[in-house]
Formats: C-alpha cells, sequence, structure tokens
C-alpha cells in the first residue's frame, strides 16, 4: 500500500487514464422496451464468486499498484480501489480523535490505522471504493443472461432514461469485462432495425434490438479488462 501511495503521488493527483479510439465517437443506448426480450437474471451464481485481479499490461501497471480489483459476490459486481484522501498537518495537530505515529495515521478509518505519505502539508492515505457495475439492488441496474453459459450482459440506467451496456464473459479462474464496438462493418448501430440517431459533437444512436439482433450484438462487444482470480 505504501508503495501505491508513492506512485500515485509521484504522478500526480487526479491522474486519469486515456484510451485510444480509432474509429468515429459515438454512443449506443437501449431502450426499456428492447430489454423486454432478455432472460433477467437475479443473481450471478456463487460460481463465479471471486475477488479478481487485473491480467497485468503495459497499460494497467499503475492501475494494479494502486490497489484495483474486480468482485463478484451476492451484492453484485463492482470495481474495487484505492481512493486517494488526505488531512492537513493542521487537521492532525487540532484534531485530537486523529494521531500521526510511525508512518501510519489513527482515527481516519473507523477499524483501523492506514499507512500515510507526507507531502508538503498533507497526510495522503488510501481507502477502498466500491464502483458498481451492476448492483442487484439497484433499480439503475440490470443483468441478464448473455449469449452462452457464464456470459452475462450488464445494463445501466442513464440520466436519459435509456440504457447503456457492457458485457461480462466467465472462464474458469478468469473473466473478460467488454464494452460496446457496434460502430465496424459487422456491427453497425444502423443495422438494427428500429433505431434513432442524432448527432451532436458525435453520432447518438437509440435502439430497440430484437431477440435475434440482440444475439448478433452479443458477438460485438471488444474487451476492455481481463482479469484473473486472486490466490
Amino acid at each position: 500500500m505504501k508503495r501505491a501511495l508513492k506512485i500515485l503521488l509521484f504522478l500526480g493527483i487526479g491522474s486519469t487514464y486515456a484510451q485510444e479510439k480509432s474509429e468515429t465517437p459515438y454512443s449506443a443506448y437501449f431502450t426499456e422496451k428492447s430489454l423486454a426480450v432478455l432472460s433477467v437474471q437475479k443473481s450471478i451464481g456463487s460460481t463465479w464468486y471471486a475477488k479478481y485481479q487485473l491480467k497485468e499490461t503495459e497499460k494497467n501497471q499503475m492501475r494494479i499498484a494502486a490497489g484495483e480489483y474486480l468482485v463478484v459476490d451476492e451484492t453484485g459486481i463492482y470495481i474495487e480501489k484505492n481512493k486517494l484522501l488526505f488531512v492537513t498537518r493542521e487537521e492532525v495537530r487540532e484534531n485530537s480523535k486523529i494521531d500521526f505515529r510511525n508512518g501510519y495515521l489513527f482515527g481516519v478509518c473507523e477499524a483501523d490505522s492506514v499507512p500515510t505519505a507526507l507531502d508538503g502539508e498533507n497526510y495522503y492515505f488510501l481507502v477502498p471504493a466500491k464502483t458498481y457495475l451492476c448492483e442487484l439492488r439497484s433499480s439503475s441496474h440490470k443483468l441478464f443472461a448473455g449469449l452462452n453459459s457464464g456470459e452475462f450482459l450488464l445494463m445501466t440506467l442513464e440520466e436519459n432514461n435509456h440504457y447503456t451496456a457492457m458485457y461480462l464473459k466467465f472462464q474458469s479462474g478468469s473473466l473478460e469485462l467488454m464494452e460496446p464496438a457496434f460502430n465496424s462493418e459487422k456491427c453497425a448501430c444502423k443495422q438494427i432495425k428500429e433505431h434513432d440517431v442524432t448527432k451532436e459533437d458525435f453520432e447518438i444512436y437509440t435502439m430497440s434490438p430484437t431477440l435475434k439482433e440482440w444475439q448478433t450484438l452479443f458477438g460485438c462487444f471488444t474487451i476492455y479488462d481481463q482479469y484473473v482470480v486472486v490466490k
């Protein structure tokens, strides 16, 4: 964890990750109507319950060092990663509930002390945070069966009242998190019979695929991240 702190401080707070895209930017949304033809799943199934770590590549070493995992359990599917927080030296001095000893901060987390790195006037530390890809108890997330066993479609309700999609493929000891790649020669949004398209800075597609069209779309996701089970 101390190594992760040093890496984060070296690269700078608030670093972001960019993914290069060669195709023309677009957004793909799905209507509520389009979900009615899919097979709803109430759970992932305990077979796949595990904590998964990123498969190491040149592009994600910083994320691994910072402690990023994907977790599958009875609540759903979520990214667990360390969030970088800080308290000032002044706050540590004036708040009797916070103490600094031997490189650790006491009192900033309920159950435990945390290692810290001092940079200027701030003590930085990491705390685990969850970001759900699919929270089963949330009305904003829906889970559906994919094309094959061990494959799932994750749908998230957005502010425009339509859904965005991601796809999960489980294998023994690993999984693939996949994102849409619909605007290609093989899989074009405009090939969906019932669709609308609007143009702003990029094209926005709103689609209502039939079951047959969905089955084609299931094969039109590309790998975003690969994970292996934490042993």
